[in-house]
């Protein structure tokens, strides 16, 4: 993944932060919590990948402990929000999470569009 994947992540969820201010904090603040969340999962996931392509040995369980520590970050995402309801919300949270997959998205498309 490229760092303008990573660009466009960050920039979707301050945005999408900003807007649901004026709706309630809290929705914005788990925004932001989980848009930190999910830029450390994008780095690990294509750090994994990197390995894998390459082919080194140890790939598999690189991959493997990759998938832990990414669901294990989902999970403690959402731990924090639950935990800590005053100032987090789960609708945040969940709606930080997608960003991960709409920035994917908008890179596909640009990608796409050039070639």
């Amino acid at each position: 993944m490229s760092l303008k994947v990573y660009l466009i992540t960050a920039a979707v969820g301050i945005v999408c932060s900003g807007v649901f201010t004026l709706i309630d904090v809290k929705i914005s603040a788990g925004i932001l919590l989980s848009t930190l969340f999910s830029l450390l999962n994008m780095v690990l996931l294509s750090a994994s990948m990197k390995f894998a392509i390459q082919g080194k040995e140890g790939a598999y369980g690189i991959m493997m402990m990759s998938n832990i520590v990414r669901y294990s970050l989902l999970i403690l995402c959402m731990f924090i929000a639950y935990k800590l309801p005053q100032y987090f919300s789960l609708i945040g949270v969940a709606i930080g999470m997608s960003l991960f997959l709409i920035a994917l998205i908008i890179d596909a498309i640009e990608k796409r569009r050039k070639g």
